[in-house]
């Protein structure tokens, strides 16, 4: 079945640049354009598109503006802005919308591979529930033009740390995010770091990338305030994750590409729930509220009240910002592990563990043991790997575990009825980070 990709381009010479892009898709695609607006609502009337790919600028309007309006429209199309990202005006607009951004120049192959990879979602999120409530989410963050230049400057044979660290300098909200981290008990460092290219320095390339998104993505969500949820401690939650899930892969003897993506899905495993909490406030709280007050997780009660929970929206975004598809899945299925295809070690496997591991510490002497987190171990057996509990837990410098960090309950399917002697056990810590 053909996929229907609508062009929106800055008049004729425009849709003829935006034909040429597109020429590389194949016979999968039915390709219509329009050279303006109005052409575009018109034939998006008569005939839904599936894609849209639109330039910033059309014919004197605003093609974000359009892209915004068919967000409420037309909620399960995927949406694509042409954006030169040096046009600092055009990405300060652009900033806080779920669309998915191409840099331009753009070419053919580039086009094809950010399609693919936006419908290529529905293997792991289960259905149209995800992307129809991601579109229609008012407040997103976008893929910072710092990651972009950072990748550029990487690819770059001259390429350094220092030339990397003194981009970051010019970005005064990312470099204090920068060293907040690299100055966080994580690390551990002996000394306190005072500028991003010593801080570079000590993180490495691929660390500094992912730390730049979580940085970005938790300074565009700070100014959340609630009592009921606590930015701080999922910040703290996120930054222990990503190490835990770092330790582990290293402790199973990973390649360095698995060590990286378990460290970086562990460090946005929750963006969901700064996503929940931007968007969908009032009822969000109230979700947290009932958690705390039923003694349930926080993931379940989200399931019952959205139809989905954090982690699919989560996965979503990331998604969208084209992330590795190892780090997408880890992020969609923490709570569900059980669900992925393969039976080795992975990604998924380390943010699972390190997710129930930091819970089960944050919520020792504050919760009972009953209500802490646990580890799948129907799925840790169905790897082979559940021997090697111990060992991981040694090299995490974690205490024997006990009794209730492991679950040989198999875990809840939403879809399911559930009934009492179903619910698994809150997992425990602050209702911000719980579960």
């Amino acid at each position: 079945m053909k996929r229907r990709l609508m062009l929106l381009g800055d008049g004729p010479r425009g849709l003829q640049q935006l034909r040429q892009l597109a020429s590389a898709l194949g016979p999968g695609w039915d390709v219509v354009g329009a050279p303006g607006v109005a052409e575009a609502k018109t034939s998006l009337e008569q005939t839904p598109a599936d894609a849209i790919v639109a330039e910033v600028r059309v014919g004197g309007a605003s093609g974000l503006q359009f892209l915004n309006e068919t967000a409420e429209s037309h909620p399960k199309m995927q949406r694509f802005l042409l954006a030169d990202l040096s046009d600092k005006q055009a990405v300060t607009k652009c900033v806080g919308t779920s669309h998915q951004y191409l840099a331009t120049p753009c070419d053919p192959q580039t086009l094809r591979a950010a399609l693919d990879r936006a419908f290529s979602l529905d293997v792991w999120l289960m259905n149209d529930r995800v992307k129809k409530l991601v579109g229609q989410m008012q407040k997103l963050p976008s893929i910072p033009s710092l990651y972009f230049q950072v990748v550029k400057e990487l690819q770059s044979p001259t390429s350094s740390l220092e030339t990397i660290g003194n981009l970051i300098a010019k970005d005064l909200v990312m470099t204090a995010k920068l060293l907040q981290l690299i100055n966080s008990a994580v690390f551990g460092l002996r000394r306190q770091i005072a500028n991003p290219t010593e801080a570079v320095l000590c993180l490495g390339a691929e660390t500094t990338k992912s730390v730049l998104l979580l940085a970005h993505t938790f300074s565009y969500f700070e100014k959340i305030k609630s009592p009921t949820f606590s930015v701080e401690q999922l910040w703290e939650h996120a930054l222990s994750t990503g190490s835990l899930a770092r330790a582990l892969a290293q402790a199973q003897g990973c390649a360095p590409e698995t060590v990286e993506e378990s460290f970086t899905a562990g460090l946005l495993h929750d963006i969901g729930k700064l996503v929940f909490a931007c968007n969908m406030t009032s009822d969000y709280i109230k979700v947290l509220q009932t958690a705390h007050r039923e003694k349930r997780p926080v993931w379940i009660l989200e399931e019952e009240a959205f139809s989905l929970t954090h982690a699919e929206v989560g996965a979503c975004v990331l998604g969208i910002w084209g992330l590795p598809v190892g780090i997408i899945e880890a992020v969609a299925l923490h709570h569900y592990p059980s669900r992925f295809f393969s039976k080795e070690f992975s990604a998924l496997t380390a943010v699972h563990v390190a997710n129930a591991w930091d819970q089960e510490q944050r919520g020792k002497g504050k919760i009972d043991a009953n209500l802490l987190p646990q580890v799948d171990a129907h799925y840790i057996e169905d790897l082979g790997l559940i021997d090697k509990l111990p060992a991981w837990r040694e090299q995490c410098k974690l205490p024997p575990v006990e009794e209730a960090s492991v679950t040989a309950t198999p875990p809840i399917d939403p879809s399911q009825p559930q009934t009492q002697s179903q619910t698994p056990p809150q997992v425990g810590a602050p209702l911000a980070t719980a579960a």
